[in-house]
């Protein structure tokens, strides 16, 4: 798609979170943001941020930090921390301090190039990442997923973690004599348990980090899915014990939606009299079918953009349009996974029940408990369902492209 054709600097429909460079972006959520800035405006946070994914927790925490540091509140790198399965607490720390170490040296490199702790820091943080290079780990790509390949036991340990807890208090007093006034504050993301990570291996991964969330001169903003919270309290009494404050992100309200969506227009807009190729009830029926979820509208739209060949042609995405081809999009997708005909019955009526157990469900359709709950495993690994735990109860509810798919049917 050639945005420029149109009139747009860039395209105003990707999915990335905000940055720094597109903070004037950020729309909604005032409320929560008032109560998180004020606890940020101390040092030795720990903040829980939780919701669904696509309304923009992502984005939430960002702003967060960069409007931190605006303040010279604190020191943040510019890139989140996407935690992958099966890391260590010597592979986070290690990416931890890469981060930080990159930053300063991008962003202070004159102020520090010459302290001694910044190249101690240095020297150890290239030794690791040169360590995990020659393992076949790409353990310092900002982002990487190593972590199937490589198991947590088999992940190198170049440096104990004491020694990096070290240089990480270090690099906490190096950052508060330049000027920010609480230290460092951190952003964890990929926090989403039983989705991303593991529960027996989060468990073991926050209680170990736990120790070092304490240092001095150092916050955390832990990002996750819907349940992190509760997965903290229930399981992880000594994070739980020091988390500062928590919030949940819901979807945007229509309001802040439309306005959101003036404020991307107009931002990439490079000819004053360019329209988007989308006509506003669109947006309006996406944001309902998705419930709000905007990185699902913007992918969503995308797609429809690229399969229509919009800058080929004069016309516009017209509601009429649009319906039929987002359902059959999600239909095409669960297609992919070839699921059974049985499969699919049981997608069909998790759609139709929103939020259920696998006993509940089994119940439903007359089949035994132990192959709905292998079924509704499988669903969670391809990604058309997810679970929360609630006690010791396990919901499991279908996510988008099942519900978009199969919603008109059940309307029926």
């Amino acid at each position: 798609m050639q945005w420029e054709s149109l009139g747009f600097k860039g395209d105003p429909l990707n999915t990335d979170p905000i940055s720094q460079a597109t903070l004037a972006l950020y729309t909604g959520h005032g409320a929560e943001i008032a109560k998180c800035q004020n606890v940020l405006s101390q040092r030795n946070i720990l903040l829980v941020v939780e919701g669904a994914r696509g309304v923009g927790t992502t984005s939430f925490a960002n702003y967060l930090r960069f409007s931190v540091q605006e303040k010279k509140f604190y020191f943040t790198p510019r890139n989140e921390i996407r935690v992958e399965a099966d890391w260590r607490l010597e592979t986070l720390l290690a990416v931890v301090i890469s981060h930080i170490v990159r930053e300063l040296e991008i962003f202070h490199s004159e102020k520090v190039i010459k302290d001694k702790r910044f190249q101690e820091t240095k020297a150890l943080s290239m030794r690791i990442s040169e360590a995990y290079r020659s393992f076949g780990i790409e353990a310092f790509g900002f982002g990487v997923n190593y972590g199937k390949s490589a198991g947590a036991s088999t992940q190198p340990i170049v440096v104990p973690t004491s020694v990096l807890g070290h240089h990480l208090e270090d690099l906490s007093t190096l950052v508060q004599s330049l000027g920010y006034r609480y230290g460092i504050v951190l952003q964890l993301n990929n926090l989403d348990i039983g989705v991303v990570q593991d529960e027996k291996h989060i468990t073991y991964l926050f209680n170990a980090l736990r120790d070092y969330i304490q240092t001095d001169g150092i916050s955390w903003i832990l990002v996750g899915d819907v349940g992190l919270r509760r997965f903290i309290a229930q399981e992880v009494d000594r994070l739980d014990d020091i988390v500062s404050y928590e919030v949940e992100i819901n979807p945007l309200k229509k309001a802040e939606y439309t306005q959101l969506l003036d404020k991307r227009i107009e931002f990439y807009r490079s000819n004053p009299h360019a329209e988007m190729p989308v006509e506003r009830e669109v947006f309006i029926y996406l944001y309902e079918v998705t419930k709000g979820r905007l990185r699902y509208v913007f992918g969503l739209l995308q797609r429809l953009i690229n399969d229509l060949s919009i800058g080929d042609l004069s016309d516009r995405i017209t509601l009429d349009i649009a319906t039929p081809m987002v359902m059959k999009l999600a239909k095409d997708r669960i297609a992919r996974n070839r699921l059974s005909v049985g499969e699919e019955d049981i997608l069909r009526t998790l759609v139709k029940l929103e939020k259920t157990t696998a006993a509940e469900l089994a119940d439903k359709i007359n089949k035994s408990k132990p192959y709905i709950s292998k079924v509704l495993m499988r669903l969670v690994e391809i990604k058309l369902a997810a679970f929360q735990r609630d006690g010791k109860n396990k919901y499991y509810i279908p996510l988008l492209d099942a519900t978009i798919a199969y919603a008109r049917e059940i309307e029926r």
